[in-house]
């Protein structure tokens, strides 16, 4: 005897009245389980609604720190190539200031600049070729 067979074998009739009140309630079972469906999918449409809601709150405010961390960049570059060209110009500052210290320098630089003479020299303006 099969496995089928020994299990209907303890099946009993159903009784003819409950058997109706089983088919009578089968369209009340139906429209639950339509209602059922039908909530169900509600719920998912709201919890794919606030996931995308939260989902896109998060993408703005990953898109407005990757703006935010952009333009530190810029202006740390900035600041850095202004920090260099200070940084140049006082090493060069430093270095005519050492060579003002050498009498030699200082003396040049009073006579092209500012026209100064020793004691007894005289100085003679020349046409220049660019005239």
């Amino acid at each position: 005897m099969s496995t089928y067979n020994r299990r209907q074998s303890h099946k009993q009739r159903v009784n003819p009245e409950i058997r109706a009140i089983i088919r009578h309630s089968e369209p009340a079972n139906m429209q639950a389980k339509k209602h059922y469906q039908r909530a169900h999918a509600n719920r998912e449409k709201k919890i794919l609604f606030f996931g995308a809601v939260f989902a896109t709150i998060f993408a703005i405010q990953l898109l407005i720190s990757q703006v935010k961390l952009h333009t530190a960049n810029v202006t740390l570059t900035a600041s850095q190539d202004r920090l260099t060209a200070v940084q140049k110009t006082n090493s060069d500052l430093k270095s005519d200031r050492k060579r003002l210290d050498d009498p030699t320098y200082l003396q040049q630089i009073l006579r092209d600049k500012y026209g100064y003479t020793k004691q007894g020299e005289i100085i003679y303006n020349l046409p220049s070729d660019n005239n």
